[in-house]
């Protein structure tokens, strides 16, 4: 890695040749995410983009949930210029007619080449890379010892016993039906499309043995910090937050399901020329180094990396050494709907709050 414009990124001299800053009235709305997330990209995206460009940038620290983006899209009562949100929903709503489509001619050609065809979609540019990884609390199941390697391991409860935890599958586009499939002894290249009846079939295996079905990144952010349990789904950056916080969490890599994060501009918004400039902003590799310092998130701009800390970037889901046993969420499977008109998705929120009740 390059030290000394490392340094020059974290200090905060930056020099952003692209855009002169200059003062301006214009001024646009995105919503960044809320918590620690929301914190990395005010501080690697959008107060380095007002000082390079002097478009005002209001930063709202919450997420736009899907029903609400597309009530709000259908009454025109719209009034967000960008924000964040995944495969699965940046597809539907894209089909709807609900989004601008992205000019990647404003993106410098080095970070083009940075990004590739997953993350540049015609209707939203990947910010991050993140994923969901086997989590082990290291005082239950010790480093050298026999410990659980993979989901096939962790439907095992008399090989390895504790307490464990899964993500609900009440949101539908996100759950543990990957999880169980891989468990059930499909191959990550064979899991799209998913067989639902064999998912929740391998889900009936494991079910009495979750202490928690876990909603929100900070519910199961907190079962492992409290040491509630042993071993569980988790987000990766909660992971390495809890082990930047002292705490015996380690990761398992192996059978690691990534996804990415979009920005997204709907195709409502009066200042798209200005928003377009901030994600292209956004998608630089530097500024994407700076977020992946900040919050331990992967960079979908694979050049990212020369601005780095090795010690982070080791740790990160998209690192080589620890991607290359992990597949990639198929969110537009998700979103495809049968001759009914139903999403996949909404049949798997069906199907689970039947089987969860049962």
């Amino acid at each position: 890695m390059n030290r000394r414009r490392f340094g020059a990124l974290t200090t905060g001299a930056l020099l952003f040749t692209p855009f002169v800053a200059k003062a301006q009235s214009e001024a646009i709305t995105v919503h960044v995410s809320g918590g620690f997330y929301g914190d990395g990209n005010i501080k690697a995206f959008t107060e380095p983009f007002e000082k390079a460009t002097g478009i005002h940038v209001n930063a709202v620290k919450s997420e736009v949930p899907a029903a609400q983006f597309e009530l709000a899209a259908r009454s025109g009562s719209l009034d967000i210029d960008s924000f964040l949100t995944t495969e699965a929903d940046g597809t539907r709503f894209a089909r709807e007619g609900y989004l601008a489509d992205i000019d990647y001619s404003g993106f410098d050609r080095k970070d083009l080449a940075g990004l590739s065809a997953v993350a540049r979609k015609i209707w939203g540019t990947e910010s991050i890379e993140a994923g969901f990884v086997l989590s082990i609390n290291a005082k239950a199941h010790p480093a050298g010892a026999p410990r659980p390697g993979s989901w096939r391991d962790f439907w095992d409860y008399e090989k390895f016993p504790g307490v464990r935890t899964l993500q609900s599958g009440q949101a539908g586009t996100q759950g543990p039906w990957e999880e169980a499939l891989l468990a059930d002894g499909v191959a990550m290249g064979d899991l799209y499309p998913l067989d639902i009846d064999r998912v929740f079939r391998s889900l009936d295996r494991v079910k009495a043995q979750i202490r928690k079905w876990w909603v929100q990144g900070n519910d199961v952010q907190q079962l492992f910090n409290s040491g509630v349990v042993d071993i569980g789904m988790n987000f990766d950056g909660r992971a390495l937050a809890l082990q930047a916080a002292g705490k015996p969490v380690d990761i398992e890599y192996n059978e690691a399901k990534v996804y990415g994060v979009y920005w997204v501009i709907p195709k409502a918004s009066k200042r798209q020329a200005a928003t377009q400039k901030f994600i292209a902003f956004a998608s630089r590799a530097e500024q994407q180094a700076a977020l992946a310092n900040i919050t331990k998130y992967a960079p979908s701009n694979s050049t990212a990396y020369n601005f780095i800390e090795p010690d982070i970037a080791r740790k990160l889901i998209s690192y080589p050494e620890n991607s290359k046993n992990s597949f990639r969420l198929n969110g537009a499977w998700f979103a495809e709907t049968g001759p009914d008109g139903k999403a996949n998705s909404a049949r798997l929120v069906e199907r689970w709050n039947e089987w969860i009740v049962q």
